[in-house]
Order: C-alpha cells, then structure tokens, then sequence
C-alpha cells in the first residue's frame, strides 16, 4: 500500500509509522529534551542525542532513552558547535533586517524579504544537515551542511511536501503546546532521517544505473574497435 504512494508521500507514511511504533519512547525522549533545554547546556547536545534515536529507528533499531544519552555525549562538542553556527547566522540575518528597516523606499522591503528568504532555506538546509550527518562515515558539520543544500536544490517538489509537514507540525507545537509535549520534535526528526534515507538510496540507484550505462557504453565501443580491427 505504501509503496504505490508519491515518494514525499511515502517517506511520511514511513516516518508516522515508525513514531508511531515507538511512541512511548518518542514522548519520554520528547519530555527530557524539552527539560535538557531548559539548562541550556544540554539542549544541543539533546538535540542530536534525538536525531541519533530517530536515525537508529529509521534503521529499525529502538534505542529509547538509553540512545538519547548515548547520541548526546557521542555529538557533544559537534552539537555546541552547530548552536554557535546558527547563532551567528540568526544574528547576521536579524541585524540585516534590522537595518534595512531604516529605510521607508520600496525597495527596501524587497531587500528586507531577502534575509527572511534566507533563512527559511538556512532551516530547511538544518531538516536535512542533522540527518546526514548521522548517516555519513565522515562525521563533518561542513559535509552534513553541503549535502543539506544540495538536496535541497536538487529536489525543491519533495522538499516542499516533506519539509513542509515538518514546519506545520512545529508552528503545531508553538502554538497548541500540546504536539509539542507528545513528541512534535521527534516527529520532525524522525521525518528528516527518512527523507535523508530515502534520497540516499534514491541517488545510489541513480549513479548505479549511470555506472552501468558507461559499463555498457565502454564494452559497446570496445566490441566495435575489435570488430574494426578484424575487418581490417
């Protein structure tokens, strides 16, 4: 039944699934992340130890509390880093805004709209970054970061049903409080890690067939100088 879905489709029926499954351990999960954050110092670090959980479950494997603590010690330093990258990138862009509302011309609400236009791709990149950055070998903000973009780019129509399901869901949780307390975020990691998953295997389907095509290809050219070279 899943597998006759849309592909944007499909990765939210596979991420509600596995939420669902394990919905116990995501509110418990949910309720100590929403408290690590009330210390501030635990709070990044939290939010990759719930990155790492949801990514162990898009892999079939529950991890529950046990996971949290074991992918926040494991991304501790990694996870700082990440918060001052975004502090630094949310105070360029507030202080950009802030400045161009100085000014009363028409064009500078289009240069205002800019830094928020922005910024909603700097969040849609972060949907994807944390993801990948559990999933690649080389554990490089930097890398997570690039391949974030690129998806991103390289997939804008399932970016826009998938991401955009992940930010309902959040503005959910602002407002009712209540999404945000049974496990809202973990939820929306849950969705980053099987839309990572899913566009992984996607292009590694891809670059198979592209492999295979320049093997055919190169035998075919072979085959036809062999030939050449007989008639001769």
């Amino acid at each position: 039944m899943i597998k006759r879905l849309p592909v944007p489709l499909r990765v939210i029926a596979w991420a509600l699934s596995d939420w669902w499954d394990d919905w116990i351990n995501m509110a418990l999960i949910n309720l100590v992340w929403l408290l690590c954050w009330v210390t501030i110092v635990l709070g990044p670090p939290a939010t990759f130890g719930l990155y790492y959980v949801t990514n162990q479950l898009a892999h079939g494997r529950s991890l529950g509390l046990r996971g949290l603590v074991e992918g926040s010690k494991r991304y501790f330093a990694k996870s700082w880093l990440w918060m001052l990258l975004n502090l630094v990138v949310a105070l360029v862009l507030a202080v950009n805004i802030w400045f161009y509302g100085q000014f009363d011309a028409d064009w500078a609400g289009i240069v205002r709209a800019f830094p928020l236009f922005l910024g909603l791709a700097w969040l849609v990149v972060q949907f994807y970054a944390l993801p990948y950055l559990m999933e690649q070998k080389e554990e490089s903000l930097k890398l997570a970061l690039r391949n974030g973009l690129f998806t991103l780019l390289a997939a804008p129509g399932y970016t826009a049903v998938v991401a955009g399901l992940a930010a309902l869901i959040a503005v959910l949780s602002v407002w009712l409080v209540a999404p945000l307390l049974i496990g809202g975020p973990c939820l929306i990691a849950t969705l980053g890690n099987r839309a990572v998953r899913e566009r992984l295997e996607t292009y590694a389907l891809f670059s198979a067939r592209v492999r295979e095509r320049e093997a055919t290809r190169k035998e075919s050219n072979e085959w036809a100088c062999a030939e050449g070279e007989t008639d001769v």
